[in-house]
């Protein structure tokens, strides 16, 4: 049995920083999940018939509820990739400075992509949308090259 223990070089106070922004990405998913399912109450849009005998209402589509949903399937695609590759990218001991930034920055447009998409229905989302992904691309190409 090998009784080594694994070394992961991560500063203190970017692994505390980590948790605590993706505590807030976690939260504001399960804000998503609540507010899909409240949307579905509110407008009486059951997702099935045996929802639809509770709610008294026919399946059917709703913009409201749709945008809803389509706002947390994309935290679904997006969001468990950023807490992925910004764990390894604690690993590359990066500054602390610009790994606080780059965090800070994803999950504050991770907040105003779904603002503006189910709220304000404006196309300013597509700048959060793609800000995310630039900053996703980053920590992987920063991951692989570090560690090639």
């Amino acid at each position: 049995m090998n009784t080594e223990k694994l070394y992961l070089p991560i500063k203190r106070e970017l692994l505390e920083f980590y948790v605590f922004w993706v505590a807030i990405l976690v939260f504001k998913y399960l804000l998503m999940i609540a507010q899909v399912g409240l949307s579905r109450v509110y407008f009486r849009v059951p997702l099935n018939e045996e929802d639809g005998k509770v709610l008294k209402a026919a399946v059917r589509a709703h913009e409201a509820v749709d945008r809803n949903r389509r706002a947390h399937l994309n935290d679904l695609e997006n969001i468990p990739f950023f807490i992925i590759i910004s764990f390894l990218y604690l690993l590359t001991d990066p500054s602390v400075g610009s790994t606080k930034l780059i965090i800070r920055i994803y999950v504050l447009s991770r907040i105003l992509y779904t603002f503006t998409y189910t709220i304000l229905k404006s196309a300013i989302r597509i700048p959060m949308f793609q800000l995310g992904i630039l900053i996703n691309g980053y920590l992987t190409i920063k991951v692989i090259y570090h560690f090639s």
